[in-house]
């Protein structure tokens, strides 16, 4: 009797285990080679906002809004996808001061049009991106 029911659990057994041919993942290799989405240190050219750093400034005079309550002179940093047609993607804080800054940190970068995606070898490619936006003097 043991023996027999040790044969039904080994039979058993297999067919849980066992993978049927329409059970396969395909994996299609072009499309993710296009959704790969780089390091700053596997690019020939970074990404970044169109005029470099003093438009960024500028952009960050004329739309910045701080909230009701003064936290002059603190930083909030980003993180982002730039897509290969330059919009932000994917835009997360990863050190915020309070719910309002992070807001409107994240509004700032939202819409701050397209920037200039980065590239390896000529070609436009998904990147990531860190920046921090300073709130305040200091």
């Amino acid at each position: 009797m043991r023996p027999l029911l040790i044969l039904f659990f080994l039979i058993f057994g297999l067919n849980l285990y066992s993978q049927r041919k329409e059970d396969t993942v395909k994996l299609d290799m072009n499309m993710m080679a296009q959704n790969l989405v780089y390091d700053s240190n596997e690019v020939d050219e970074l990404a970044h906002f169109p005029g470099g750093e003093v438009a960024w400034e500028k952009y960050l005079l004329v739309n910045l809004k701080y909230p009701k309550i003064p936290e002059k002179g603190r930083k909030i940093y980003l993180s982002f996808v730039v897509e290969k047609d330059g919009r932000i993607t994917d835009a997360v804080i990863t050190y915020g001061l309070n719910a309002k800054y992070d807001e409107e940190a994240l509004r700032l970068l939202r819409s701050s049009g397209k920037w200039i995606p980065a590239t390896v070898k000529t070609k436009k490619v998904r990147s990531k991106g860190n920046i921090f936006i300073r709130f305040g003097a200091g």
